[in-house]
């Protein structure tokens, strides 16, 4: 299994700009039925909590060493969330809603995908089983609320050209070397300026 490149389907780069992407054409897209204010609204405050609450889990740990050490859990996994927050919701919206049987098939092999993506962290060695399994549980909540709320939406064929222009963009652009974002760095300056620790919490000593 190519672990490696399965996991950059979770990665921030690509999944927040498309999220944006599917959220603003299905709202601005001439055909109806369009996404209302109110359900960007909600579906924007539905993303914005879920990775709240993985950098909030991370600049805890960092900063004043919050965790599970029997379960070696510091944090939730991020790549784990944004699966669960964009690709059974991608597939599913690829499915006219009253094609119910498919949409649901199609959803479910999104989920598939998801939890492939979120696995991928364990054999690269970018987190323990226990942040993935947390990872993928607040990933999948957020998942049931955008299911409902998108339900009676569908992508056309030019909001899946547009979708698939930009998965094909952002993929290769994530895997040429290009400067990436270091999230992780920028959660432990912030743990230890808040907790006024002199450097962040390593895992080794964590684990003791």
């Amino acid at each position: 299994m190519p672990w490696k490149a399965l996991t950059l389907l979770g990665d921030a780069v690509l999944v927040v700009p498309l999220l944006a992407a599917i959220a603003a054409w299905l709202r601005v897209r001439p055909a109806a039925p369009r996404l209302s204010n109110g359900e960007l609204l909600q579906w924007a405050s539905i993303v914005a909590a879920s990775l709240a609450l993985v950098a909030g889990s991370k600049i805890a740990f960092y900063g004043w060493g919050t965790g599970i050490r029997r379960w070696d859990l510091t944090c939730f996994s991020g790549h784990a969330v944004l699966a669960w927050l964009l690709w059974p919701a991608l597939f599913a919206l690829l499915v006219p809603p009253p094609q119910r049987a498919l949409r649901v098939m199609a959803t479910l092999a999104g989920a598939g995908l998801a939890a492939l993506v979120a696995w991928s962290r364990v054999p690269i060695g970018a987190h323990p089983p226990s942040e993935v399994v947390a990872g993928t549980a607040l990933g999948m909540c957020a998942c049931f609320f955008t299911l409902r709320l998108l339900r009676r939406l569908a992508l056309d064929l030019r909001g899946v050209v547009v979708a698939a222009a930009l998965v094909g963009m952002l993929a290769l652009g994530t895997t040429q070397a290009m400067p990436r974002l270091d999230t992780e760095r920028w959660f432990a300056k912030a743990g230890i300026a808040l907790s006024g620790a002199e450097k962040p919490q390593s895992r080794r000593h964590w684990r003791g």
